[in-house]
């Protein structure tokens, strides 16, 4: 049977069977995170993004399970989980002045035991842009209210999907959440560490991202979308940001060496 295939089928055509198999699927989407990660964080993000719009009931079925009625989350008042949502809080408080410390120290003496100065202005950066502004951004644009102020649950709010703008909000909104994307965020850590250690460093922080992120949907403070979608798109701004800053490392650490110099002398 293979060599009356291989006899009768045109490589394009052969091509295009293993692209309608099933079978291979799995192995050209690994490939595709592999060769384009960029787009591959992209065309999830838009994919996942749609399929909340489509079926927005996703949201409500999820948080269903952890509401009571009467906008009331009972789990929201757990003194373990609280305490986990405060620690999640704390952290970027913790990591990024020692990140700005460390850089300024390499900027003004660099030492080669430390982290190199592009990793540290990527980290920096990358939490500024993502955790910071895109998602105080999304806060203000979408303005989607949170589980607990919804009518569905016992709240006074209208429920909206993901991405759909709405006046339910003014501050503090729900779309997207800001707990998820400092929880992903912790994944760009790996960047100081030795290449040969980076994979079973994410592997190891999956858990502790998903402990951070699905808190907040038990406490009704974040619907399912607002916490996926906050991961994907930081995953795209740091990949995004990564692959410049990478590409440009050398360039990026000669430079703020170099400026500190100049202004020495």
């Amino acid at each position: 049977m293979s060599s009356f295939l291989q006899s009768t089928i045109t490589p394009a055509a052969g091509r295009r069977w293993q692209a309608a198999n099933p079978q291979t699927w799995l192995a050209r989407c690994y490939a595709y995170v592999q060769e384009q990660p960029v787009q591959a964080a992209a065309s999830a993000t838009i994919f996942v993004g749609f399929i909340f719009m489509a079926f927005p009931g996703i949201d409500l079925t999820v948080s269903r399970w952890a509401a009571a009625g009467d906008a009331d989350f009972p789990l929201s008042r757990e003194h373990a989980l609280r305490l986990l949502r405060d620690f999640n809080r704390l952290i970027p408080i913790l990591i990024l002045p020692a990140v700005a410390v460390t850089l300024a120290v390499q900027m003004r003496a660099p030492r080669a035991w430390l982290p190199r100065p592009h990793n540290m202005l990527f980290f920096l950066t990358f939490y500024a842009a993502g955790p910071g502004l895109a998602i105080q951004l999304l806060k203000r644009l979408v303005g989607r209210a949170r589980p607990s102020e919804i009518i569905e649950f016992g709240g006074t709010l209208p429920f909206t999907p993901a991405w759909q703008v709405s006046g339910a909000c003014s501050r503090s909104c729900s779309f997207a959440s800001g707990e998820a994307a400092t929880a992903i965020a912790l994944i760009a850590l790996v960047v100081f560490l030795p290449t040969r250690w980076r994979l079973t460093t994410i592997i190891a922080l999956i858990p502790v991202v998903l402990a951070f992120s699905l808190n907040r949907i038990a406490f009704g403070a974040h619907f399912l979308s607002d916490v996926v979608l906050a991961w994907l798109l930081m995953l795209w701004i740091m990949l995004w940001l990564w692959s410049a800053f990478a590409a440009q490392g050398t360039r990026i650490d000669a430079a703020l060496t170099r400026g500190q110099r100049h202004l020495e002398t």
